[in-house]
């Protein structure tokens, strides 16, 4: 799986005994169909079952600034009456590039079971977590400011 390999390569998990005490968030594999015209392509995605978090537990806050809608559309008008570039970018595995401050347990999902008692101890953001927005809002707020 194509997924987990690339987990794996940006070192967002490590397999760990799960510690006495601690709870495990459930994980899940979400997968999407693409119609980009030909051939089908089928995705799979890792995601972690977030709601399942404990606040002040697994996570302190949530917020992600974002721009509203009207916002957008008043810079876009600018830009087309001043005849500027616009440009857009996509991150692809956005939340994966940033850091996880809080110690997050996962079970592995269906089908990718570890050995005996084992879990995957998340080390980067993941789709799912109520704190993912936010992180990676952080971490690109700071890479916007070495500019």
């Amino acid at each position: 799986m194509a997924e987990l390999a690339g987990l794996k390569k940006m070192g967002v998990f490590e397999v760990v005994e799960l510690p006495k005490g601690r709870k495990a968030i459930g994980s899940r594999i979400v997968f999407k169909v693409n119609r980009d015209g030909v051939p089908v392509r089928r995705k799979a995605r890792i995601v972690a079952k977030g709601f399942s978090q404990q606040y002040s537990v697994d996570y302190s806050d949530t917020f992600a600034a974002m721009a509203h809608p009207s916002a957008i559309r008043l810079v876009l008008a600018l830009a087309a009456m001043n005849n500027w570039f616009v440009n857009s970018a996509d991150v692809e595995q956005a939340f994966l590039h940033c850091d996880l401050h809080e110690t997050i347990y996962m079970q592995p999902p269906a089908g990718l079971e570890e050995d005996g008692n084992k879990v995957w101890r998340l080390r980067k953001g993941l789709y799912g977590l109520s704190q993912a927005s936010r992180l990676f809002f952080k971490h690109l707020a700071a890479r916007l400011k070495e500019f």
